[in-house]
């Protein structure tokens, strides 16, 4: 008996271990070189129409059209709304909270749009805070009062060789899901369409295209590290802050915690020779930014064309607590014998 109740234990105990799953830990990417792919169809490479995000650890790029979508929704505990900012969208409040009594009227004398040839600091305000504060953005926090919540005016933007499309009127409301309700029209139409947008926590935002409705324009955000594009920006032409657009500009997801270090030297064979013994010891003496925009534009020149800087490179603390080193090899400006639109790169674990 004794032995036959060892045997039956035995089989149990090897029945349930044969129902459980291994775990499996993927570990993180040794490095690569990558292409990223900007073009969507004919365009210039300077004002290419896609996105490209990279999660370094998977090796991983993603490309999205810029002008794909035109608002994100906020998914953590706050009610935010941004605009495009690849497509350079911009918009204005309006003090009716009633989108049937928003006529063509309500649009004259606004542009919403970058003068790229004049651009002019009270502009900034018909565009989302530049370094991502979502507390500044064009539109205010979604009330839980749905008459606090007012219509707004909408250009979707045209910035890089986007073709115009029409403005829109909406209101963004919550709704009983604890998510959102966007209500939306042309300028000249009195009847308004509908979209739900539930919050989803494995995201930062949840995409909307006024054409497609709910749409995919980014990454999970523990699945992304950073970002090329087009997009607006900001500069001074000795007036203050105006907003500009920009190509080749790389923003890090700052929202999930990864922070960036630059690292400037003399010269290409500097950096290089810098790059190659750039170790854990070395990290211990770096200070890390976690700006939106900390690599931005600094790793290449259009003006003079010089292409790729070959005098530096970034130490990247990504999503899950790695290091890397990341570097530009050519962007197609200058001779630096890349394509435009089709950056090249490199990066590698920090060991």
């Amino acid at each position: 008996q004794k032995l036959l109740v060892a045997a039956i234990v035995i089989s149990i105990f090897t029945s349930c271990k044969k129902d459980i799953d291994p775990i499996i830990i993927i570990p993180p990417s040794s490095g690569a070189q990558v292409q990223f792919n900007g073009i969507a169809g004919n365009e210039a490479g300077s004002a290419a129409g896609n996105s490209v995000y990279l999660h370094l650890s998977a090796d991983k790029t993603t490309a999205v059209a810029r002008a794909s979508w035109d608002l994100g929704f906020d998914c953590g505990p706050e009610f935010r709304v941004i605009i495009n900012n690849f497509s350079s969208a911009g918009a204005k409040v309006l003090a009716k909270n009633d989108l049937t009594a928003v006529t063509a009227a309500d649009t004259i004398g606004l542009t919403l749009a970058v003068n790229q040839l004049n651009p002019q600091p009270s502009d900034m305000a018909f565009f989302d805070n530049i370094a991502g504060d979502l507390s500044l953005n064009v539109i205010p926090a979604v009330s839980a009062t749905d008459a606090s919540n007012n219509v707004i005016i909408l250009n979707r933007g045209t910035g890089g060789s986007i073709a115009a499309r029409p403005w829109v009127k909406l209101r963004v409301l919550r709704n009983v899901a604890g998510g959102y309700t966007i209500q939306y029209a042309g300028i000249t139409e009195n009847t308004f369409k509908t979209i739900q947008v539930a919050k989803d926590p494995a995201f930062h935002f949840k995409f909307v295209s006024i054409d497609n409705g709910i749409v995919n324009a980014q990454p999970e955000k523990k699945s992304w590290d950073l970002v090329w594009s087009y997009s607006i920006f900001q500069t001074n032409f000795g007036a203050g802050m105006v907003p500009y657009n920009f190509s080749d500009l790389i923003a890090v997801n700052y929202l999930s915690g990864v922070t960036v270090k630059e690292k400037i030297y003399a010269d290409a064979t500097a950096a290089n020779n810098a790059y190659i013994a750039f170790n854990m010891d070395s990290v211990k003496n770096t200070g890390f930014a976690g700006d939106r925009w900390t690599i931005g534009s600094s790793w290449r020149s259009t003006q003079p064309a010089t292409g790729a800087r070959t005098d530096r490179f970034y130490i990247i603390k990504d999503v899950d607590g790695n290091y890397y080193k990341f570097k530009c090899l050519a962007m197609g400006v200058g001779n630096d014998g890349g394509t435009r639109g089709k950056p090249e790169f490199k990066y590698a674990l920090i060991r």
